[in-house]
């Protein structure tokens, strides 16, 4: 049931997917019946997430997705590692979407960090850009002061990855992260990597940057923040003429 329904929403009929996305969320309340499909329910997502043309059935579908990972994290992350070529960006808008909600980034990012460490398991087309997962793993997982947590950083400084797939979704993971305000404070360390990706990203890229570099300075004090934004502020000024994309970032 839950894989026709999904499947429907691929449906020219507005009708059908109403119905189809009325009912996914039936089932989602009898989730003991069919959580032991997860990986079959998965590759349909996956299957049929590109040929999702309105904005309700995709959420619908994409709700689906973050709901399993909530419940089975490992059995969702391994699946769309076996079934997604490196760099498929149905899976990589799949990431994106679990990585935006603050619980289930957290539980796949600790299976993230277990199963990349097999060789044959890959997420990105390199093992450099599939090490920047596993450095955001270790700093969303563990209990760091916030000088532990910048030398950890330091000794990754994943941000300077130059992958527009990496950095977006790495990007995401982080403004997940940053909406605890301990997590934010130990950001600060970011910061100037955050600026050379205000100057070499894309303007979606871009957008996420400033998001968080307007979290992080909110949580420093006024002597800690003030020197960061005069050396920074020289990076900052040139974004101000592109009016949308302040206008996006709600800076």
């Amino acid at each position: 049931m839950v894989l026709v329904f999904t499947e429907a929403m691929t449906d020219s009929s507005t009708f059908d997917k109403e119905a189809a996305r009325n009912m996914l969320d039936v089932v989602k309340g009898n989730c003991d019946f069919w959580l032991v499909d997860v990986p079959k329910i998965t590759s349909c997502i996956h299957k049929t997430l590109g040929c999702i043309n309105t904005a309700p059935a995709r959420q619908s579908v994409e709700s689906l997705i973050v709901w399993m990972a909530d419940k089975c994290p490992g059995e969702v992350v391994s699946t769309l590692l076996t079934i997604a070529p490196p760099g498929d960006s149905t899976a990589l808008a799949l990431w994106e979407v679990m990585f935006s909600v603050p619980q289930t980034l957290q539980s796949v990012l600790k299976e993230l960090l277990i199963q990349l460490q097999d060789p044959k398991s890959r997420l990105f087309c390199t093992y450099l850009e599939d090490h920047c997962l596993v450095s955001l793993a270790m700093l969303a997982g563990s209990d760091l002061g916030d000088r532990e947590f910048a030398l950890l950083y330091m000794a990754f400084r994943f941000l300077k990855e130059e992958s527009p797939a990496m950095l977006s979704l790495v990007l995401t993971g982080i403004m997940t992260l940053s909406q605890t305000d301990e997590m934010a404070r130990k950001m600060k360390v970011m910061l100037p990597d955050l600026m050379w990706v205000l100057q070499c990203g894309n303007k979606a890229i871009k957008i996420k940057a400033l998001a968080i570099f307007r979290t992080v300075m909110a949580q420093l004090q006024r002597e800690e923040a003030s020197p960061i934004a005069v050396t920074l502020a020289g990076f900052l000024l040139p974004l101000f003429d592109d009016v949308s994309l302040m206008y996006k970032a709600d800076v």
